[in-house]
This record gives structure tokens, sequence and C-alpha cells, in this order.
């Protein structure tokens, strides 16, 4: 009584039907197709559905003479329903005694498959790709012009980021430019009217005018020691190296994944 209920159920299964009829009627290619399409990949929606349609697959392999292919579709479709039962009305005779001795000889790989078919499938949780920070050089900025050592009071080693020569240029050659400066500057404002100098001023208009010519000839000096120091004596500079990423420079480059 059992299996007759089983088997009336197993025949009510609307989206088997067309390989079902295909099947009886002897079109055993049609049936494999339509069998094939419903089971791979699978689109029946529960247990009962998939032992069927494996069940009758197996039908038309052994209706085809291909017993190791109906075999495997025999063990899919017990380990899915371990209890399904057969239509007699449906299967010939040799194909039922071909399953059950399936389901005796077999019975080991039967059990480990529905094991498998019971036991959660875990989805390994997807790891995030490393960042990688490619590290690109950026254009040298140029380097200040070597030119700027012809200017006076230290301004090309200034330029050039030399601080400390640039201050002692700076100081002595101003201090050298200002005081001949000066002394010209008083020894031309005592000469009167007609351009000499007075008894009382002579004396003094000679000690401004050494002090004129010293001062000019030190200021004179100190720039073209200057000048020398720049051109001459300092190698040429290079562009100091920076780099882009976001890091900082203190740390070396990050390489990319190994």
């Amino acid at each position: 009584m059992m299996a007759l209920v089983m088997a009336v159920l197993l025949s009510s299964f609307p989206e088997l039907e067309p390989a079902r009829e295909a099947y009886q009627a002897g079109e055993l290619a049609k049936a494999r197709t339509e069998l094939e399409s419903l089971l791979y990949p699978l689109r029946l929606s529960d247990a009962a559905r998939e032992a069927e349609a494996h069940l009758l697959l197996a039908a038309t392999y052994h209706a085809e003479e291909d017993p190791g292919r109906a075999e495997r579709e025999v063990v899919e479709g017990l380990a899915a329903s371990p209890g399904a039962k057969l239509d007699p009305l449906l299967y010939p005779p040799d194909f039922v005694a071909f399953v059950e001795r399936v389901r005796t000889q077999r019975a080991a790989s039967i059990s480990e498959r529905a094991e498998q078919r019971r036991r959660p499938v875990l989805i390994p949780p997807e790891r995030p790709e490393p960042v990688r920070v490619e590290w690109v050089s950026r254009p040298r900025p140029p380097a200040p012009s070597r030119g700027w050592y012809l200017m006076p009071f230290g301004v090309g080693h200034f330029v050039h980021q030399r601080e400390t020569k640039g201050t002692v240029m700076a100081v002595t050659q101003g201090s050298a430019f200002v005081v001949s400066a000066a002394s010209l500057g008083t020894a031309l404002a005592l000469r009167g009217s007609d351009g000499k100098y007075t008894a009382e001023d002579a004396a003094t208009a000679r000690v401004l005018n050494v002090s004129y010519l010293v001062g000019a000839y030190a200021f004179a000096a100190l720039y073209a020691y200057g000048v020398l120091d720049g051109l001459v004596f300092t190698p040429e500079e290079r562009a100091p190296r920076s780099s882009s990423g976001g890091g900082s420079s203190g740390h070396p480059p990050a390489q990319k994944g190994r």
C-alpha cells in the first residue's frame, strides 16, 4: 500500500511529465535531454522530485544499455530519497531488479552520498585583497641656478640653502660697503662750493678717502671670494629626492604583494 502511495506521489510531479511521456513512448534521447536539463544544473524544488528525476534518468540510461551511468543515477536518486519506490506501471521489471541490486551492493556509497547532501556547505569568507601601494617618484624640482652666486651680500648662498656662509657674506660685504659708502659720502660733503677742501677739513678728508678705498677694496675682495666659493669651490648640487604614495619619507617604499 505504501509503495503504491509513493508511486502515485512520484507520478504527480508535472515538471517531470514531458520526460516521463518521452520515456514511455521510447523516445529515450528526448527523455534524457529533458531530465539532464532539470538535474544539471538542478532546477527541482525538493528531494522527492530530484530522486524521481534521477531514477527516471537511470531508467533511460539502462534502456540505452549504459549501466555505468544508470548505476550512478540510481545512487544519486536513492541518496536524495532513500525510501523511494519505483512505479511498476512505469518501469520494466528488469530495471526494478537493477535498482534493488544497486541499493544492496552500493549501500555504503548511497549512505555516504546522502550524508554529503545533509552536510551544510560552508562557503569560506572572502578575504579582501591586500592593498597594494605603489610608490611613484615625483619629478625632481630643478636645482637653483648657480648664477645666483654672482649676486652680492650672500644672496646665492641663501638661495642654495647655505645659510651660515650666506650670513657671513652678507655681514662682511655689507659692513665693507657701508663703510666705503659712508666715507665717500662724508668726504664729498666736506668739499666746498669750489670743490676743494679747507685747510681744516683736508686732514679729515684724507682719512675718509683712505677709509673709502679700504672699504671698497674689502667689498670687492669679499664679493670675489663669494663668487669663487659658489662657482668654483662648491661642487654642483643635485635636487633632493622625494616620492609620493601616502607614506612618510622615513620609511622604505612598500613592495607589491608577494
